[in-house]
């Protein structure tokens, strides 16, 4: 597997678009290799079929410009953290030996989101383990961030994605069968949502004075060896900037 700098970790092969979609780009146009995982095929989805979605998917990481992007196979809605699961995101990390990756937030309304935080966490920790699957030299990235979409989570940074937010609607829209009409009406298709996803992103960005946003939070402390560049944005996060 080609190495990559970033990997980010989604439970169906829409979420990484949704959640951070902006980064990946903002990272491509950086210069990083970006690499996506997508846990299951969204089989259990209401629209779409497993083949649709596989297309979609394509598509919408030509759109990004990810240097790659594979499908672990798990079942939708029962993601678990057993044996055959947890080896297969290790394999990914050891493989691949991010220096960063990305998964969704642990707190969720769809527990898919939820399984996908927790086993990635662990997955994180498993791979620095030499006695475990010790056929592949031993890998754990620095540090993992958690993309934050339903809640109201006090992020730790946010990225201004104003610049990228265009192309990351237009990948999610790859992925029509999900958001496009249907016959089956769903949460997802009726337009609303995609409406909360632009005001999702445009508060995040009103935090960091920007027009559009995308909020992550990091459990380890994050170290800054020049805050003074922080203040000039560019590739840089910005930190989340509040009125007392």
């Amino acid at each position: 597997m080609e190495p990559v700098d970033l990997i980010a970790f989604g439970a169906h092969p829409d979420d990484v678009e949704i959640g951070c979609g902006g980064l990946l780009m903002r990272s491509i146009a950086t210069g990083y290799r970006v690499g996506i995982v997508d846990l299951t095929r969204g089989e259990m989805a209401s629209t779409g079929t497993v083949a649709i979605r596989r297309e979609e998917s394509q598509k919408a990481a030509e759109v990004l410009g990810v240097n790659w992007r594979i499908n672990l196979e798990l079942p939708d809605r029962g993601i678990t953290i057993n044996d055959e699961s947890l080896s297969k995101v290790v394999r990914i990390l050891r493989e691949a030996r991010p220096r960063l990756i990305v998964a969704p937030y642990w707190e969720d309304r769809h527990p898919d989101h939820v399984a996908c935080s927790q086993l990635v966490t662990e997955a994180h920790f498993n791979a620095r383990l030499y006695k475990y699957l010790p056929e592949l030299p031993p890998h754990q990235p620095r540090l993992i961030y958690y993309f934050l979409n339903h809640y109201q989570v006090e992020a730790s940074f946010i990225v201004d994605i104003s610049d990228y937010f265009e192309e990351k609607v237009k990948a999610i829209f790859c992925h029509y069968s999900q958001f496009g009409p249907a016959p089956e009406p769903t949460s997802l298709n009726t337009g609303a949502f995609m409406g909360a996803i632009r005001g999702w992103n445009q508060a995040w960005g009103a935090l960091i004075g920007c027009t559009y946003g995308e909020g992550f939070y990091s459990k380890e402390a994050l170290a800054i060896p020049d805050p003074v560049a922080l203040l000039g944005g560019g590739s840089q996060a910005m930190p989340v900037r509040r009125n007392r």
